[in-house]
């Protein structure tokens, strides 16, 4: 079955693929394998059995339809499908890059399901983890489910600092928000899907823009990528994790074969698990290591922390935040003040990489920091630290902010004003 047309379907339907398994007697892999288009020939009593369950008519139209004649006695029942699979919407913004995505497909699936079932999703999760990359991805899988189509709006463009007028932040997300989707789906009601990316620095504007945006256009559907998730009653927020360290590794290989196919590392695997640890297995963090090792040794790179910080590249299409290591924990600090900014220090300094920590341990350092709970609430809301949901909430921080952080502690420091919307 054409894995656009059998998504789009399950989608309608609000079904899960287990569900879709269950009531079909067709296999959750079978069925993952259709939507991601690796079955290319279907058996008819499989797409029968799915039909059945998804679209009886159109089971019954599927056999009365003509195909054409020069079609291999193979290729027909994918023909059939084609032509009664309509086509996507269009995409406005700009779409994912070419490269793989590697370790995210089952994660894919799921948020295909999530972005049809409520009409705000956030994808939150540490700077690096692949949020923009994995949200053009759901919109791919998808988009056979919204007619009116895709709009990708980057906002990480849109300043918002202290001293900006947060009306005229709010005026400028609105047109550019205005810019890309036009008045798609403002009174037809076809479904239409809005990714406002890399919008931490625009939580407070959001949570006042997207009801209005939601307001206008009875059948939007918005997806936002965000360090920090904005508060948006009845959103679903999914904390997108760091891929597993093989999933990493893979990926770490992919990129270096891409950059430098005369470089081999595969007698390496003990130093890429090390090296991608150091990185916390971030995506973005493992593809600038896999540039930097076009010109610096896997050796040198696992020495010590210091080339962490001049870790980047120069991508004139990337975000000024996202062109290195250094950029990347600057942006996230700046979104918070001073006292973020010393305990994070603190935390650097008195813990080793990965060991877990709560609010009890700083109770006795209250007097100096504030309500260590709140505090350490507010830095993993900001994707600083990861928490663990155990009996007790325990909090790690990041190896390479810790590693950032304890190799230059000055240049942290500072004061600095927070951005508006964080506030």
């Amino acid at each position: 079955m054409s894995h656009n047309l059998l998504l789009r379907l399950r989608l309608q339907r609000g079904m899960t693929q287990e569900e879709l398994s269950e009531q079909s007697g067709i296999s959750v892999r079978t069925i993952r394998n259709f939507e991601r288009g690796s079955i290319q020939h279907p058996r008819r009593s499989s797409v029968d059995m799915l039909l059945s369950i998804l679209d009886p008519d159109l089971k019954q139209r599927l056999w009365s339809s003509s195909v054409p004649a020069s079609c291999r006695p193979a290729d027909i029942m994918a023909e059939r499908l084609r032509l009664a699979d309509p086509a996507a919407g269009p995409w406005r913004g700009g779409r994912a890059p070419g490269t793989s995505l590697i370790g995210r497909e089952d994660e894919v699936d799921r948020l295909a399901d999530l972005v049809t079932a409520h009409q705000v999703l956030v994808l939150t999760g540490p700077g690096g983890v692949g949020k923009s990359r994995v949200a053009r991805a759901v919109a791919e899988r998808a988009g056979r489910w919204f007619a009116a189509g895709i709009a990708v709006v980057e906002l990480g463009r849109i300043p918002a600092d202290r001293g900006t007028d947060p009306d005229h932040v709010f005026e400028a997300a609105q047109a550019a928000v205005t810019a890309v989707a036009g008045d798609s789906a403002r009174s037809s009601g076809d479904r239409l899907l809005l990714i406002l990316d890399n919008a931490e620095h625009l939580v407070w504007t959001l949570s006042l823009l997207v009801p209005q945006l939601l307001g206008e256009r009875p059948g939007l559907h918005v997806v936002i990528t965000s360090r920090r998730p904005p508060v948006l009653p009845g959103a679903a927020i999914w904390e997108l994790a760091p891929p597993a360290e093989p999933a990493a590794v893979e990926l770490l290989l992919d990129r270096a074969r891409t950059g430098c196919p005369t470089l081999d590392l595969a007698a390496e695997r003990p130093g890429l698990i090390e090296l991608v640890r150091r990185l916390d297995c971030l995506p973005r963090l493992v593809e600038l290591a896999a540039y930097r090792l076009r010109l610096v040794p896997l050796a040198a790179l696992l020495a010590d922390n210091r080339w962490l910080h001049s870790l980047g590249w120069a991508d004139g299409t990337a975000l000024p935040h996202q062109r290195s290591l250094a950029a990347s924990l600057d942006w996230s600090l700046d979104l918070l003040d001073d006292r973020h900014r010393r305990l994070l220090l603190r935390l650097a300094d008195r813990h080793r990489p990965g060991d877990p920590f709560s609010s009890g341990d700083l109770a006795h350092e209250e007097d100096e920091f504030g309500q260590a709970p709140e505090l350490l609430a507010e830095l993993a809301e900001s994707s600083l630290l990861l928490v663990d949901r155990g009996r007790r909430y325990e909090f790690r921080l990041l190896r390479h902010v810790q590693a950032m952080l304890a190799e230059a502690p000055g240049r942290w420091a500072g004061t600095r004003p927070p951005a508006v919307s964080a506030v």
